[in-house]
């Protein structure tokens, strides 16, 4: 297994190195997918991370990948990164349902002037429907 690939791994299963600094490492291949978004989606970031836009192939943030699953930090305060179509932090954690009950940066919009509210209300209509 190549170092890169063990990073992962540790990424994923939450047994990185203290004071690990090499979030920006990517495996070739892997679509700009870092070390950073595999410990974002699993959980495993470190309290003191703050390069929430590292960003892979498609322009997707660690910030990103953490709202999406639901592992942004309480004090997360990063909601207007965005990808490349504009879509921010805060409609992929509307998408999910997991933005903070005291979130109230509703009118973030994406290129296509959709806002985060209509992402939320969209949300909500299809866990209401299921």
């Amino acid at each position: 297994m190549t170092d890169i690939m063990q990073l992962f791994e540790q990424a994923r299963d939450g047994t990185l190195p203290q004071g690990f600094d090499g979030w920006d490492l990517t495996p070739y291949g892997a679509r700009g997918l870092t070390v950073a978004h595999v410990a974002a989606i699993n959980g495993h970031l470190s309290p003191d991370f703050d390069q929430w836009e590292l960003a892979n192939d498609r322009g997707s943030t660690v910030a990103h990948r953490a709202a999406q699953y639901g592992h942004l930090p309480p004090d997360f305060d990063r909601w207007e990164l965005a990808n490349a179509r504009g879509w921010t932090v805060a409609h992929d954690a509307a998408r999910w349902g997991n933005l903070p009950p005291d979130f109230d940066q509703w009118e973030l919009s994406d290129k296509n002037g959709v806002t985060v509210a209509r992402v939320a209300a969209l949300n909500a209509s299809q866990e209401a429907m299921k």
